[in-house]
């Protein structure tokens, strides 16, 4: 009988561990700000309250490198304040050519992660994993701003924005 529920426990653990909500680096959907700090060890501080729609930007990474680009990191949280949305967003916010260069970077980067996106256009590319849908967007408004911007949300908010469609 021990050798049982030793066998059941053991298959489990893969199961406990895949049901994590992972979001953007070490967080997990639904941390509290504090939360997202310590999982980010170290990297990630808090910063005033900024304002996004109805939820707010409360904790930051500043000068990620990756591929070419330097990002700023921000993540989001509810009313109750719980982490529901991360934006990676490029420091570059006016040059045209960079822009275009770090999508093209940040797609390629993100397919080697996730796999093909199961959405593409010129300016958009999105990829699902289990519990996060992972947007790729290039902004440009020509002479006026140009910048690249990654969004990782959690797959229910994604159902629940688009459930009256």
């Amino acid at each position: 009988m021990k050798k049982q529920i030793l066998a059941l426990a053991l298959l489990s653990l893969p199961l406990i561990g895949m049901a994590k909500d992972s979001g953007y680096g070490n967080t997990e959907w639904g941390m509290t700000p504090n939360q997202v700090v310590a999982a980010q060890k170290g990297k990630a501080h808090l910063i005033p309250p900024q304002k996004y729609k109805d939820q707010w930007g409360k904790v930051s990474i500043e000068d990620v490198n990756i591929g070419s680009g330097i990002y700023t990191v921000t993540f989001i949280f509810d009313a109750s304040d719980k982490l529901v949305q991360t934006n990676v967003a490029s420091k570059e916010k006016k040059n045209e050519g960079i822009a275009n260069d770090q999508f093209n970077s940040l797609n390629q980067l993100l397919t080697q992660k996730y796999g093909k996106p199961q959405f593409v256009s010129d300016e958009k590319a999105t990829w699902k994993t289990d519990a996060t849908t992972i947007e790729l967007n290039k902004m440009i408004i020509s002479g006026i701003m140009a910048q690249t911007l990654v969004r990782y949300i959690p797959n229910k908010t994604v159902i629940s924005d688009t459930s009256n469609l």
